[in-house]
């Protein structure tokens, strides 16, 4: 770790819980994220730090200080649906970089209860409606540009049937499983999009899940929500056609 890491952690504090923090240790836990996340034990509470700079993984095409705002408002709003979070703990913007504060969690092996878990909140995430959210975080999840829209049209898609927000990476790397609960994780791609995609990477974004398993967690959103099984079917079939491919390629 830099002296130039622990100025920017210490100034990014500063800004977002104010002057006097005590930076103790920290550590860099952003490998693959896109940001600068780091892991700050602090006088009185171990935190996260993630850093939204030019340059980062603009997935959304918001731009680091919409992105993260976004990230933001829906760690204070969605837990009022059901849909649990880290809670948050700050937030900082200035001129083109902007930071977000939030919860260090205590995380336990990501499980088969953890995907049935997870199938529910994600069903309950899918029935709220942008007119549910605030009207600031309304209008950043309709100018984001949704994971899937990343690509083309595929050969035998079927057609869309509706929209509702979509998390957009949902799968084991996004999710804290705690004692009290799963947390989800890194709302930077929230938007308007296909359900079925979270689902379809709930059930396939995470290697050898085994079909029990994978039923059970349907079940379980379907208790919620209906399923768009021939959607569903389809992105399970893209994503055994991906690891199909991955190995071969190892090969």
């Amino acid at each position: 770790m830099t002296v130039d890491d622990e100025t920017s952690i210490s100034t990014w504090l500063s800004r977002c819980l104010g002057e006097g923090v005590a930076l103790r240790v920290w550590r860099d836990v952003g490998h693959g994220s896109g940001c600068r996340v780091w892991e700050c034990n602090l006088a009185a509470a171990m935190v996260v730090v993630k850093l939204y700079s030019p340059g980062f993984d603009d997935y959304s095409r918001l731009g680091p200080v919409d992105t993260a705002q976004k990230h933001a408002l829906a760690l204070s709003e969605l837990p009022r649906f059901g849909v649990p979070t880290p809670r948050r703990l700050g937030f900082a913007a200035e001129r083109e970089e902007a930071a977000l504060l939030m919860e260090s969690l205590a995380v336990l092996p990501f499980a088969a209860v953890h995907r049935i878990e997870a199938a529910r909140i994600l069903a309950r995430l899918h029935r709220v409606r942008l007119s549910d959210l605030s009207p600031e975080l309304a209008g950043l999840v309709a100018r984001s540009t949704p994971n899937r829209g990343r690509v083309g049209e595929a050969p035998e898609e079927p057609p869309l049937s509706g929209i509702t927000l979509q998390h957009g990476d949902y799968f084991s790397v996004n999710m804290a499983a705690t004692s009290v609960g799963l947390r989800v994780l890194d709302w930077d791609l929230l938007a308007l999009g296909d359900p079925m995609w979270d689902l379809g990477f709930l059930l396939s974004a995470d290697r050898d899940v085994g079909e029990e398993e994978a039923t059970a967690a349907i079940a379980a959103y379907r208790e919620v929500r209906p399923i768009d099984e021939q959607r569903l079917e389809w992105q399970r079939r893209c994503w055994k056609a991906f690891w199909d491919l991955r190995d071969l390629r190892q090969r």
